[in-house]
C-alpha cells in the first residue's frame, strides 16, 4: 500500500489534514473577548477569504486540552448544515524561542459580519416582520437538523446567532452541547420524552425554560425550543423579553408572561425539586397577548407554542416551520432580500450602548428571598457561566449597588469595588475528596468589607463541579455569587485555597476540582 507524504507548511514542518499554522493568517482586528477566549477577524493568505478565528485559553495545561472545547470541535465537525456554523479547521500557533511558550490552538470559521444580539442593540437597524421570519425560519431549519441527528444545543440565545450580510443565519458556539441519547422529535409529539438525566447547569437564565428552573433533569429538545421563542420575542421587542436577576426572579416573570404553572397546564411540575420556591407565587393568567399587543394573531399563536409551560407538549422545529405563521402575509423575505448593515460584534455592541440612553439598575426579585423558598443554589450557576463562556461578562448589567447572591441574612451589602480576593481560610477537610470539602468561603472586598457564606456555600457547590467544566466556568460561578464584573480563574494543582493579587478588572482564584464526569 502506498503510504502518501504529508504535506509542509512554509517552515518545512508536516502540515496534517484539517489542521493549519496559524502564520498561513493575518490577523486583522479583535470581534471579542472572554473568559473562554479571544475572537479575531483573519485573512488567509492562502486564498484571501476572510474568517474567524476562536483562540482556545488553556488557562493550566497541564490538565490537559479542554474537554469542553474538545466535544464542541466533535459536534461541529459532524454536523453540516448550511444554518449551522462550519468549522473549517483548526489551527496550530507554535511555540518559538528558547523559552518554547505553550502552543495555543485556534478553532477556523467564516467570517459572519454580525450576531443577533449584537444587530438588535444597534440603533441603526429596525427589523421588519419579513426579515424576523427569515430568520427564524433558518433557525428552525438548523434546529430541525440538530435535534434529528440528536444533538441538544442547550445554550439557545441571540448572541450565540451569527448572520451574515447575505442574509443567512447560523447557530453557533456548541460549548455546551452533547448527543441527546433518547428518540429525535417526530411529527405533531412536541419533544417527547426523556429516559436519562442530564446536569442542570446550562442554558443562560434568560432562555432558561422553567422545567430547568425546577430542576428537571430529564430535560429533553423541548429546551432548545424555549430558547427559540426567547429569542423570537426579542427579535421583536428589540430586547431580552425575561430578563430575570435571580432565578426564582426568571421563574416570575416566566409566570407572570405565560400564567403559573398548574396540574393542567404543566403536569408534573408540583413534583420537580426546584417547585417549592414558586408554590406560594400568586395565581396569575398570564399576559402573553397584552405584552406583544403589536403582534397579528398568527405571530401570537406561533409564539405561545414555543413559550408552552409544558415541555412534552411544547413545538418542535419540524412542526414549527410548517406553522401558519410562515405562510400568512406579509412572508418571509428572502436572505438575499435583507439589507446590511455595519458589522455587530461583541465590540461593536459596546460601542452601540455608549449611543443609547443608560437603562435603570435591574430589579431586585419582587419574592422575598430570606425565608428559605430560594430555589436550589445548584441552578443558579447556570446564568454567569454561559455568559462568561461566550463573551466577556455584560458590565453595563451590573451597574450601582447589589448584593451578593443568596439568602440576605448571610451576607452583608456590597456597594462599588474595584478589586475582590477569594481564598479559603480554613484547612480542615482537605485531605478528604474534594467532592466532601466544607468550610466556610470569605470574600474580602478592598479588605474592609467581607461577605461569609455558611459550610454549605459556594466551596460545597464548586467542589461537585467537574474538571470537564474550564476555568472560566469557575470564574462564572463564582462572579454569579459576589457580582464580580470580570474575574478569571485556575485550578490549583496542590491542596487548599490561595489568594492572588487582583488585576484592575478582576481576580484570578485558584480551587481544587473533583473528577467527576459532565454530563
Amino acid at each position: 500500500m502506498e503510504i502518501k507524504s504529508l504535506e509542509k507548511d512554509e517552515n518545512g514542518q508536516a502540515r496534517f489534514p484539517g489542521c493549519s499554522n496559524i502564520r498561513e493568517y493575518e490577523f486583522l482586528d479583535k470581534l471579542g473577548e472572554g473568559t473562554f477566549g479571544e475572537v479575531y477577524k483573519a485573512r488567509s493568505k492562502k486564498d484571501t477569504k476572510i474568517v474567524a478565528l476562536k483562540k482556545i485559553l488553556m488557562h493550566h495545561e497541564k490538565e490537559g486540552f479542554p474537554i469542553t472545547a474538545i466535544r464542541e470541535i466533535k459536534l461541529m465537525k459532524a454536523l453540516s448544515h448550511p444554518n449551522i456554523l462550519q468549522l473549517k479547521e483548526m489551527s496550530i500557533e507554535r511555540g518559538k524561542g528558547e523559552g518554547r511558550k505553550k502552543p495555543s490552538m485556534y478553532m477556523v470559521f467564516p467570517y459572519m459580519e454580525h450576531d443577533l444580539s449584537g444587530l438588535l442593540e444597534n440603533p441603526a437597524v429596525h427589523f421588519t416582520e419579513p426579515q424576523i421570519k427569515c430568520y427564524l425560519m433558518q433557525l428552525l431549519e438548523g434546529l430541525k437538523f440538530m435535534h434529528a441527528n440528536r444533538i441538544l444545543h442547550r445554550d439557545m440565545k441571540a448572541a450565540n446567532l451569527l448572520i451574515s450580510n447575505g442574509g443567512i443565519l447560523q447557530i453557533a458556539d456548541f460549548g455546551l452541547a452533547r448527543p441527546y441519547d433518547d428518540a429525535p422529535p417526530l411529527p405533531g409529539k412536541g419533544g417527547g420524552d426523556s429516559r436519562r438525566e442530564y446536569t442542570a447547569l446550562v442554558v443562560t437564565r434568560w432562555y432558561r425554560p422553567p422545567e430547568l428552573l425546577l430542576q428537571l433533569r430529564k430535560y429533553t429538545t423541548a429546551i432548545d425550543l424555549w430558547g427559540v421563542g426567547c429569542v423570537f420575542g426579542e427579535m421583536f421587542k428589540g430586547k431580552p423579553i425575561l430578563a430575570g436577576n435571580s432565578d426564582l426572579n426568571q421563574a416570575e416573570l416566566i409566570f407572570n408572561l405565560v400564567g403559573t404553572p398548574t396540574e393542567e397546564n404543566m403536569p408534573g411540575w408540583s413534583q420537580l425539586p426546584g417547585c417549592e420556591g414558586v408554590k406560594n407565587f400568586a395565581f396569575k393568567r398570564g399576559n402573553l397577548h397584552a405584552f406583544f399587543k403589536d403582534l397579528n394573531p398568527a405571530a401570537i399563536s406561533l409564539l405561545s407554542e414555543f413559550l408552552r409551560l409544558d415541555w412534552r407538549k411544547r413545538i418542535n422545529a419540524m412542526d414549527a416551520l410548517k406553522h401558519p405563521y410562515f405562510t400568512t402575509h406579509p412572508l418571509p423575505a428572502r436572505p438575499g432580500e435583507i439589507p446590511q448593515f455595519a458589522d455587530s460584534h461583541e465590540l461593536d455592541r459596546k460601542k452601540f450602548r455608549s449611543q443609547r440612553v443608560p437603562m435603570p439598575p435591574v430589579p431586585p426579585p419582587a419574592s422575598d428571598t430570606s425565608n428559605g423558598a430560594a430555589s436550589p443554589a445548584a441552578s443558579e450557576e447556570a446564568d454567569q457561566m454561559h455568559q462568561a463562556r461566550t463573551e466577556a461578562m455584560d458590565t453595563t448589567q451590573f451597574t450601582g449597588t447589589r448584593n451578593a447572591a443568596g439568602p440576605s441574612h448571610l451576607h452583608k451589602e456590597i456597594r462599588d469595588y474595584p478589586r475582590v480576593h477569594l481564598y479559603q481560610p480554613t484547612r480542615h477537610g482537605m485531605d478528604r475528596n474534594p467532592t466532601e470539602l466544607t468550610g466556610e468561603m470569605i470574600v474580602e472586598i478592598n479588605s474592609d468589607k467581607v461577605v461569609q457564606h455558611p459550610d454549605q456555600g459556594i466551596w460545597t457547590l464548586m467542589f461537585r463541579i467537574t474538571a470537564a467544566m474550564t476555568a472560566g466556568v469557575i470564574a462564572a460561578m463564582i462572579a454569579r455569587e459576589i457580582q464580580v464584573d470580570v474575574i478569571t480563574a485556575g485550578i490549583l494543582h496542590q491542596e487548599g485555597g490561595v489568594a492572588v493579587p487582583a488585576s484592575e478588572t478582576g481576580v484570578e482564584v485558584r480551587i481544587m476540582m473533583s473528577s467527576d464526569v459532565l454530563t
